[in-house]
């Protein structure tokens, strides 16, 4: 039952530029949330399945905010066989840790669906096959710095101390089977390690 991931997340959403839900409770600016977080495996394992290298995507779909729940969920895996059946329960929150709690969020889970998921070098973008892609642009200020978001309450809860902002113009989502959007802004690469 035991499992261990660490890496790092790259993730856009509907919101303008911050999204609000990171502080807890919070209206989103288009009064729904639809978003994808990639999860890039680095290192990971669970019942003794090396899930080092593997991506996941967790693309949500909500009528409210992030802790209003009654959301609508898919799973797409870039991973071997063994592995995909790991990360499926782990997100699904069926393993415990961090994605029980989210997986409380969620009313629909949707069938998990195998893509390749083509991470750029320089993090600036993730394709994932022909449903949504993501672009990334640092926040930076005058002088070059990297803008980041500290301790914030919702990403605590996946322990997530530091989030590097980034501009997400550009990012979008089109699977016939949930909402489609386009993002207002907001974009944040974090590291991240969870276990359960």
């Amino acid at each position: 039952m035991a499992w261990k991931l660490s890496g790092q997340i790259l993730e856009s959403c509907s919101c303008q530029l911050v999204c609000p839900c990171v502080f807890g409770a919070a209206k989103p600016t288009e009064g729904w949330c639809s978003g994808a977080l990639v999860f890039n495996v680095q290192q990971g394992n669970s019942n003794g399945v090396n899930l080092s290298g593997a991506t996941v995507v967790l693309a949500v779909d909500l009528p409210g905010d992030f802790l209003g729940g009654n959301g609508t969920a898919r799973l797409y895996i870039d991973a071997g066989a063994d592995q995909s059946r790991e990360l499926e329960a782990i997100f699904t929150g069926k393993k415990g840790g961090a994605f029980e709690m989210l997986s409380a969020l969620i009313t629909k889970w949707l069938p998990p669906q195998a893509v390749k998921a083509d991470i750029a070098a320089d993090h600036s973008g993730v394709r994932v096959g022909s449903v949504g892609e993501l672009k990334l642009q640092p926040v930076k200020t005058e002088d070059g710095r990297q803008t980041t978001l500290q301790h914030a309450p919702i990403l605590a809860g996946f322990g997530i101390a530091s989030s590097n902002l980034q501009r997400g113009d550009g990012s979008q989502w089109s699977d016939p089977q949930m909402r489609r959007w386009t993002s207002g802004g907001t974009g944040a690469i974090s590291g991240f390690t969870l276990s359960a």
